[in-house]
């Protein structure tokens, strides 16, 4: 049992705690949250060991085995749980705090991070819209792809983050905005060039334009195979081709008539509605990866109301390509 003494108006966390403890339960809090040493290591900004040595000396100072080791990952004990339940909304409630009154002395509107091709294709071209219906509430976006979790968005003051993936986020708040579908694209140059190609046979050979990495930890040719799968065309080689950092690189290199990308249908919408590029074959697939909006609490004000604007705005780009009959 960890000796701390329970009062009317809440837990008093420790008798005699003094300030030399808050690093160490702020150790404890993300080992319990990760699940693991090593894991922990990187949000911490040390090593492992350093990591394993700082949770031995509150271990040591509370008298009581607060993990047990599973393999390669970590559980708590009852202690464990016990403390955990104790501080880790305190924590969170320290954090929250901070970044509000960070925010409150930058006074830059909303904070939005977004993944680098969906800012600079699709929402760049449309905050005109967004002042408009916000009475110009500002908006400050981050280009930027790195896995977000709840540290972050409260160190980096970020109001809101829209990511294209499937992660799990457990500890931030999720709004599943659309599930994306892709199908390839290219210049009706290219197309007309490779003699006017219909059959997906014909992508035997021509060049293939990827995006190497289209969400974190992905593979390099999902997107490419997960749509030859679903047209019943696996035997070609998804692999082949050009490979970019960025969707927005592939994009661009299907514009200068240098093959074809894989489209996402938002990313896309523009230049098909003016005919810079064209889908020279019908159907279109899914990966399994959503546009999501995170945020640290349950999104109100200006938060809820950005994110009922993008939802809308999404739905619009998407129905304006499949409302419409495929090139």
């Amino acid at each position: 049992m960890l000796k701390y003494s329970r009062q009317t108006n809440g837990p008093n966390i420790f008798r005699g705690l003094d300030t030399s403890l808050i690093g160490g339960l702020w150790f404890f809090t993300v080992v319990a949250r990760r699940k693991g040493f090593g894991v922990a290591a990187p949000e911490l900004y040390v090593t492992q060991g350093a990591v394993s040595q700082r949770i031995r000396d509150l271990e040591r100072r509370l008298g009581a085995k607060l993990f047990v080791r599973i393999g390669r990952t970590v559980s708590l004990t009852a202690a464990g749980e016990e403390l955990f339940g104790v501080i880790n909304g305190s924590f969170h409630d320290i954090q929250t705090k901070i970044a509000a009154f960070a925010r409150e002395q930058q006074q830059v509107g909303l904070v939005v991070s977004c993944t680098p091709s969906l800012a600079m294709e699709w929402l760049l071209p449309r905050l005109s819209s967004w002042y408009s219906t916000s009475s110009n509430i500002k908006v400050q976006i981050r280009a930027e792809y790195h896995r977000m979790n709840r540290e972050i968005m409260l160190n980096e003051n970020i109001d809101v983050a829209i990511r294209y993936d499937c992660e799990n986020y457990d500890d931030l708040h999720v709004v599943d905005l659309m599930e994306e579908q892709i199908f390839p694209v290219c210049t009706s140059s290219y197309w007309n060039d490779n003699q006017q190609f219909c059959d997906v046979s014909a992508l035997d050979r021509l060049t293939l334009l990827h995006d190497a990495e289209p969400w974190v930890g992905a593979e390099p040719d999902i997107e490419w195979r997960g749509w030859l799968g679903a047209q019943g065309a696996p035997k070609i080689d998804s692999g082949r081709g050009e490979r970019y950092n960025l969707a927005q690189m592939a994009t661009r290199a299907a514009l200068l008539h240098e093959g074809l990308a894989m489209g996402r249908s938002i990313l896309v919408a523009d230049y098909l509605a003016d005919g810079r590029l064209i889908r020279p074959f019908g159907p279109a697939a899914t990966t399994g990866a959503r546009y999501r909006l995170l945020t640290t609490v349950p999104a109100d004000g200006a938060v809820a109301l950005f994110a009922s604007w993008l939802t809308d705005a999404l739905k619009s780009s998407a129905d304006s390509i499949f409302n419409d009959r495929a090139t």
